[in-house]
């Protein structure tokens, strides 16, 4: 791994992090709520400035962040702090007004992405063409076969199965027709040559086997109005297919797909080795994906899609809910993301220990 991949990680999550609270943050300012402190990350205070009565901090841990607004405390946090002199109270504003405020964080990183997605089509351009006919690796998909097998970015595939390979396009009709039955590959890695066993899946949307690898591309900018287009396209698709592979991981129908903290570093890792397309596509997919996941309209607090819910169900019935009712919403919420951040995390582990340890 390379020594800048920790740094441009944890820079890259605290910046989607920014994004996300700015959101809530500008939003519950412009309704002239009180806003105590805008925290980026979680834990110790490493350092904090007080400006204009908010208290602007850095925390230790760069996985998460807050902004505290007066009146807007979780019934998990206990009796909510009393009203100060002056203080505007979030639980004082309209319904509209607390949905906006919620619903801006995740908005925020909507828009980030389209942005991200237009920028890297004008001005960093897209993959166009193969930069060499040979089966050389550019990116391995994170929890892939392929990456559990140990292969590598710059890897190139001499083999499968006994017979040459000398071409991209020859390898990729190989494999796609092989679901489900175990490939030896021959793979050259600088000066070594290696032997690696991995099985294929079968992807039911596309009909055919994949491993997870993708070659080396040479890119080519699109003028603006294709890059709008393209931005555009690529963001409502995404909106889309997020959801559907929550809900479908959620229900068994597929393995699951997401990737932690572990993929996640692992994947910048290689897009340093790859070029800036890689590195931009992957802070707008996080984007994206905090931005979709924060707006699940599970009516459970913690998630902001939640927090509308409730607040839609408060508008109807013209009264709030009991705090001990929020208290158990609070609760079955924890638990259930918990849940699914621990799935998210043992796939991540259990295909890292299978990558320390490939076959072949």
């Amino acid at each position: 791994m390379s020594w800048a991949t920790l740094p441009v990680f944890i820079l890259l999550f605290g910046f989607i992090v920014l994004i996300h609270e700015g959101g809530h943050f500008f939003a519950a300012r412009w309704c002239g709520v009180t806003v105590h402190e805008f925290a980026v990350g979680l834990g110790p205070v490493l350092a904090q400035r007080r400006k204009n009565g908010v208290l602007y901090s850095i925390r230790a841990i760069p996985f998460g962040g807050f902004v505290k607004v007066a009146g807007m405390d979780l019934v998990l946090e206990g009796k909510p702090a009393p009203k100060r002199p002056g203080e505007k109270l979030f639980s004082d504003l309209p319904c509209w007004q607390k949905i906006l405020i919620v619903l801006s964080g995740p908005l925020n990183n909507l828009l980030c992405a389209l942005l991200t997605f237009i920028f890297i089509a004008a001005v960093l351009g897209l993959p166009a063409q193969l930069q060499t006919d040979r089966a050389v690796i550019g990116f391995v998909e994170p929890n892939s076969p392929a990456y559990e097998a140990g292969l590598a970015t710059g890897d190139e595939i001499i083999a499968l199965n006994g017979k040459v390979i000398s071409r991209w396009d020859q390898l990729s009709t190989a494999i796609q027709g092989l679901a489900h039955q175990k490939l030896e590959l021959v793979i050259k890695r600088q000066d070594q040559i290696l032997v690696r066993e991995l099985t294929p899946v079968f992807v039911r949307t596309l009909r055919v086997a994949r491993i997870g690898i993708y070659p080396v591309y040479a890119v080519k900018k699109l003028p603006w109005p294709e890059a709008v287009r393209y931005g555009v396209t690529t963001t409502g698709r995404q909106l889309v297919a997020i959801p559907v592979s929550v809900f479908q991981m959620i229900t068994g129908r597929v393995n699951p797909q997401f990737i932690g903290v572990i993929g996640m570093v692992g994947a910048i890792d290689q897009a340093l080795k790859s070029g800036l397309y890689l590195l931009f596509t992957i802070a707008a997919s996080l984007n994206l994906f905090l931005g979709v996941f924060n707006l699940l309209p599970v009516p459970l607090p913690l998630l902001d899609g939640g927090w509308i819910v409730i607040y839609l169900l408060e508008g109807l019935r013209r009264k709030e809910f009991r705090p001990e009712q929020k208290a158990v919403a609070q609760v079955i919420g924890v638990v259930l993301i918990m849940a699914f951040y621990l799935t998210v995390i043992f796939s991540d582990l259990t295909s890292m220990l299978r990558r320390l340890w490939p076959k072949g």
